[in-house]
């Protein structure tokens, strides 16, 4: 423990001369008392944890306090620490870090610094038990450096759990003793595909690959249990099994040849069901079992796996018949239970994805949630415990910015708030059955992150956001205060030479409808709590000298919008530029069903606000998920109608799929609808144009875009929830 502390402890100590209003902390205390005065003592006393002579540095254990938490008082002539528990101390101790200077984070320290501490009372524990942090290391391998940093990080905001994914189709990244070509094969492929998904430039030639030995995982696994860290691995089956069968056909339904996956997105090639499958993956666990002996859990996987080899595979069609079962959904439930039954047998708790209970319960299985908090809510009603890991909300790869100015992203919005924001308590589940959630947890999926750098910009501070969705109480957290906080916290992470990303403090705008002036206007905000934006609507770059932002922009005509956020008179932000095409629906309010919501445009303005993004941008776009798109616009008045159109997006080794065909209505008091047409939709390219031309004069417009449902078989994804995604919805 004490290297630990010390890895985090810095340089150079500066007085606190006065409490703050709020100690800048993360994640929020369940409670603190700023007191007047301040204390002082060592950072030798603090790192060791060591009573001291005069009895001025006092530990203490109290077995009432809950196992993580801990209580600090801090008096002018005693600094007092109690927990019941080592993890409990260590998280006291990161908690008096983060009370000290931001500069005792420098890796440079002495450790006989004095340090002066301000006088308060705080108690302190989680709310939830599992604090998770996910990283896929298939998609792109990370050194051992950056997972040991990226496991102080964690420790730093008092998340407990690190979600390791280390097999996926684009590799297998952990070495197993038993079978060589994992190492060999597996963990390498050929070449990578250029940008994203859809970019269309082709492979980059060159040969990637990678895999931590035995010796380097036992190393973090004692690294990260001296963080008060669990390391959960994740071997994934009986889909995402590419890379394994490449090395070993004979797992497979057709016996190969299989090559390791170049590109993302989910294969038909999956595990077989004979003895000889169920075989090998017993000698992997049981490797693996050994490798992490101080985890409870062992993650199978189970998601995204197609049935079409199983279909028409012999011998999983015997399977099926000699297990008495219905179907292929009911062999993917036998496939998971056979395995977690054997896990469970050497002591393991299991963990699935939510498709593990498509072909019924299995057997003591933690469900992850992960396609929004559907499968928590029928995990839960079936007494299952469950971690919630929706991906409209904590799924760390999506964009968290406008994309023209991030880095290249899988897709999604999901801007800091949201993440804060998110509550884990479904309201769909009683408070008498809320003890089967155990918490929460961020996903870092790598698709398209291969740096440590890019990495460390996609978590944090989102990340930050996380912690304490899954530490503090929810009648304690602020988001205005949340910020105020994370900029002191900023610090910090520039002292450990974190890049974090500034994307939050970007400009944001929202289109609404003013009454008094019965014209739209744009909203312009920034999270930056001491900063300025400055705009022109001339399509000019902002400057210091440019119009400050007070009031809302009026729309009078189509225009540009370019804005900065400035902080002590220097940018802060990257550059906001935005068309604001002005039309009947701008600023008009709407009602949609069925949005998704990792892909609900980011405000309720989306499909009405006048931007018409760009193809790619699907932050702006709105969309469903396996849902027909319904929606209802109001223009507020009886109105001229000529043109209705609008984009939908058709991409569908994306999972993204244009509509079969779009109606239009029309009503004067939203219960009676005229059908005005409809249109057979047959997509040529990927963003397909609809448009209706009308002599219409009504006040209430409906657009009924019909999904195809799922994804038709043989088609990437084949079987799930296809998207359909709708961009501005344009009257004229």
């Amino acid at each position: 423990m004490k290297k630990l502390i010390l890895a985090f402890v810095v340089a150079l100590l500066i007085p606190l001369t006065q409490a703050q209003e709020t100690l800048p902390i993360i994640p929020k205390p369940v409670s603190c008392k700023i007191n007047p005065g301040t204390f002082k003592t060592t950072v030798q006393s603090i790192v060791n944890q060591e009573n001291n002579a005069k009895q001025s540095f006092v530990v203490q254990n109290d077995l009432s306090i809950p196992r993580e938490g801990y209580k600090i008082a801090i008096t002018p002539e005693k600094l007092r620490v109690t927990a019941s528990s080592e993890a409990g101390l260590f998280y006291a101790v990161q908690t008096l870090l983060q009370m000290m200077p931001t500069t005792v984070f420098d890796p440079q320290m002495n450790l006989d610094t004095e340090v002066q501490l301000p006088c308060c009372e705080i108690v302190d524990y989680p709310r939830f038990s599992y604090r998770g942090l996910h990283l896929d290391v298939c998609r792109h391998y990370f050194p051992v450096t950056f997972i040991k940093k990226y496991i102080d990080l964690m420790a730093m905001h008092k998340l407990n759990m690190f979600h390791w994914h280390l097999t996926d189709d684009q590799g297998w990244r952990i070495e197993i003793k038993k079978y060589p070509k994992l190492q060999e094969i597996a963990s390498q492929r050929k070449e990578t595909w250029i940008g994203h998904y859809n970019s269309g430039l082709g492979y980059d030639g060159v040969p990637y690959g990678g895999y931590y030995t035995q010796e380097e995982i036992r190393e973090i696994v004692e690294y990260a249990r001296a963080r008060h860290i669990t390391i959960i691995p994740e071997i994934e089956m009986p889909g995402h099994a590419r890379a394994v069968i490449s090395a070993y056909p004979e797992l497979s339904c057709t016996g190969g040849p299989h090559e390791v996956a170049k590109t993302w997105g989910v294969f038909d090639d999956v595990f077989c069901t004979t003895e000889e499958v169920f075989t090998f993956l017993e000698n992997v666990l049981t490797e693996v079992i050994d490798l992490f002996p101080y985890s409870p859990y062992i993650h199978i996987g189970g998601d995204e796996c197609p049935k079409v080899r199983w279909e028409n595979c012999p011998k999983c069609q015997a399977r099926i018949k000699e297990q008495g079962l219905q179907d292929e959904h009911e062999l993917q439930s036998y496939f998971v239970n056979r395995m977690a039954r054997f896990l469970q047998g050497h002591g393991k708790q299991v963990i699935g994805w939510d498709e593990v209970i498509e072909g019924g319960f299995p057997n003591e299985i933690i469900v992850m949630s992960w396609r929004g908090e559907e499968g928590a809510i029928q995990a839960v009603k079936q007494n299952h415990y469950t971690i919630l890991t929706p991906n409209g909300n904590l799924y760390l790869d999506y964009y968290q910015g406008v994309p023209e100015t991030e880095p290249v992203a899988i897709g999604g919005f999901l801007p800091l708030k949201k993440v804060y924001d998110y509550n884990p308590l479904p309201v769909q589940i009683p408070v008498e059955k809320q003890n089967y959630i155990l918490g929460v947890q961020g996903n870092l999926w790598t698709e398209y992150i291969a740096t440590s750098e890019h990495a460390e910009y996609m978590a944090y501070p989102r990340a930050c956001a996380v912690a304490e969705v899954g530490w503090s109480p929810g009648e304690v957290k602020d988001y205005d205060n949340f910020i105020d906080r994370l900029s002191i916290h900023f610090e910090r992470l520039n002292e450990l030479n974190v890049n974090y990303a500034k994307s939050h403090f970007a400009v944001k705008a929202m289109t609404q409808w003013n009454a008094q002036l019965q014209k739209p206007e744009v909203s312009l905000a920034t999270d930056c709590r001491d900063c300025e934006i400055r705009y022109t609507v001339d399509g000019k770059e902002p400057n210091l000298n440019s119009k400050r932002y007070t009031e809302p922009i009026v729309l009078t005509k189509t225009s540009v919008i370019k804005a900065m956020v400035y902080r002590d008179g220097e940018p802060y932000s990257p550059l906001y530029t935005e068309l604001f095409h002005l039309n009947l629906s701008t600023g008009k309010p709407y009602q949609m069903e069925h949005v998704n919501p990792a892909y609900s445009g980011g405000h309720p303005y989306a499909l009405t606000d006048g931007i018409v993004a760009k193809g790619t941008a699907w932050n702006r776009w709105v969309g469903t998920l396996g849902k027909d798109m319904d929606v209802k616009i109001d223009l507020l008045k009886v109105t001229p109608i000529k043109r209705v159109k609008m984009q939908f997006n058709h991409l569908p080794d994306s999972w993204i799929y244009a509509p079969t065909q779009v109606t239009l209505y029309v009503s004067d008091d939203q219960k009676e609808w005229t059908k005005v047409e409809t249109q057979q939709i047959n997509p040529k390219t990927d963003i397909v144009e609809v448009l209706f031309k009308a002599k219409l004069k009504k006040r209430y417009v409906r657009v009924v875009a019909q999904s195809i449902g799922k994804i038709p078989p043989k088609a990437q994804g084949a079987g799930n929830d296809a998207h359909l995604f709708c961009n501005e919805i344009i009257i004229e």
